[in-house]
């Protein structure tokens, strides 16, 4: 698609794992919503740091890109938000995230 600039539609898209939903217009914004309220709920350190190893991943080797993957590890292993993650777990609530 990149070298000829083929078009393709949102059922394609789907097949290739380009995207991982297709909803209807008229489901866009409760699809949307909901996808946003999950997210919501996780740690934005952890969604920060998941995003950050994606797009740094991409321009790593495979040796590079595994050491970057354990010093994240290690990064939010000692965060507060893990420690808030396992208490709640553990307390059968809600986690509080703080981001730290």
């Amino acid at each position: 698609m990149i070298l000829t600039g083929e078009l393709i539609d949102a059922a394609e898209a789907y097949r290739i794992g380009l995207v991982n939903h297709v909803a209807p217009l008229a489901e866009l914004m409760d699809y949307t919503k909901q996808l946003a309220m999950k997210l919501a709920i996780k740690s934005p350190l952890a969604l920060k740091i998941a995003k950050d190893a994606i797009n740094t991943g991409l321009e790593l080797s495979l040796d590079e890109g595994i050491r970057y993957e354990q010093k994240n590890f290690a990064i939010l292993c000692g965060s507060e938000d893990k420690k808030e993650g396992v208490a709640a777990f553990l307390e059968k609530r809600r986690p509080v995230f703080q981001g730290r």
